[in-house]
């Protein structure tokens, strides 16, 4: 497992990892800290290798992990009213929410089932009280 940790040399990677986390958390400002600590971004800055923002959170270690074995370039971790929304839609036996006739994001258990997702997809809901039932982007 591996844990980001902040270091006083700011690089374009920080610059990229703080403008998708603000471009994509924007309803955290609303929420209260403990309902936005497990959100983040992970990003891919060479094989097998990513760096995860906000730095050093430990909640933010199982995210990494999958994401690291999925290997996008880029994902982020949201948990947000529309998130909460969306999942609430969805039926205790569903495997996917259709968003149209040609677009589904995949229902996942548990975000160590991330790793297997369908790429394709580009996103998935993890429904489970330990994800805090949470939309990943990929």
């Amino acid at each position: 497992m591996a844990l980001t940790v902040q270091n006083s040399d700011y690089d374009l990677w920080d610059a990229w990892l703080h403008k998708v986390y603000e471009t994509t958390q924007q309803e955290n400002w609303f929420m209260p800290a403990e309902e936005t600590l497990a959100t983040g971004v992970a990003m891919r800055v060479e094989d097998g290798y990513f760096r995860v923002f906000p730095y050093e959170n430990p909640l933010l270690i199982p995210f990494e992990a999958a994401v690291r074995k999925l290997n996008p370039v880029v994902a982020v971790k949201i948990r947000n009213a529309g998130v909460q929304a969306a999942i609430r839609s969805a039926g205790p036996n569903d495997t996917c929410l259709y968003i149209d006739n040609n677009t589904r994001i995949q229902i996942l258990d548990s975000i160590d089932q991330l790793p297997e997702a369908e790429k394709d997809q580009c996103g998935a809901f993890i429904v489970c009280l330990e994800a805090h039932h949470v939309s990943i982007l990929y």
